[in-house]
């Protein structure tokens, strides 16, 4: 057991934090002079995103009480999400979310209950539900759409087409490089490939069997 007390040398990494591959007693090398020069710039960028993700929570907020009083904003975005992927199963929205099913069921009957999600059978398997917006949410979301657009090309108005197109390049070059999570197959996957969500190149796990409800 090593000493609390004892100073680990230059360079060596403890045995909890050696990647894998790396033995008992193995150095890792430590960063290079390219690695520690992307350091400052990516801990500026995590600050951006901060404040970026801050601002945008403030405005799902107000645009969830714009739709509906009784809408948060988690709700808001399940919603969204929908309107953009529908018809789509709850299999497929928490793929695409990166949501938890149980999350999204639970988004779901809070906006069936305040009639902005309609569902219907999936007609190649009626035991999975397909959700659509109702057409009260897609006039109100259509017109907070437009009041979004807006004050995005106001911010946008002094930039350029080549800077436009920079950061439109870098945010889905960041956003493509996430790891998706481990999916498995079932009818409600199997609906949701065709409906907004679902494994891609038939990927198959046998264990779901169960019935897509919401």
């Amino acid at each position: 057991m090593q000493d609390h007390d004892t100073v680990a040398r230059p360079g060596a990494v403890p045995p909890a934090a050696a990647p894998p591959g790396a033995g008992p007693g193995e150095d890792v090398a430590a960063p290079s002079a390219g690695d520690r020069s992307r350091e400052a710039p990516i801990a500026e960028i995590i600050s951006e995103f901060s404040q970026t993700f801050a601002a945008a929570r403030v405005r799902w907020v107000r645009y969830a009480e714009e739709v509906h009083p009784e809408l948060r904003g988690g709700s808001l975005m399940v919603l969204q999400t929908v309107l953009r992927r529908g018809p789509v199963t709850a299999t497929g929205l928490s793929q695409v979310l990166g949501m938890d099913k149980a999350m999204v069921s639970r988004h779901i009957a809070k906006l069936r209950e305040l009639g902005l999600v309609d569902t219907e059978p999936a007609p190649e398997d009626r035991r999975v539900i397909l959700l659509t917006v109702s057409a009260t949410a897609e006039e109100v979301l259509g017109r907070i759409r437009e009041r979004w657009a807006h004050s995005y090309h106001e911010r946008f108005a002094n930039w350029s087409v080549e800077e436009l197109e920079q950061l439109r390049e870098g945010l889905h070059r960041f956003n493509a490089s996430s790891e998706a999570p481990p999916l498995v197959d079932g009818p409600a996957t199997r609906c949701a490939r065709g409906h907004g969500g679902g494994l891609p190149g038939g990927a198959a796990d046998s264990s779901e069997r169960g019935r897509e409800r919401v």
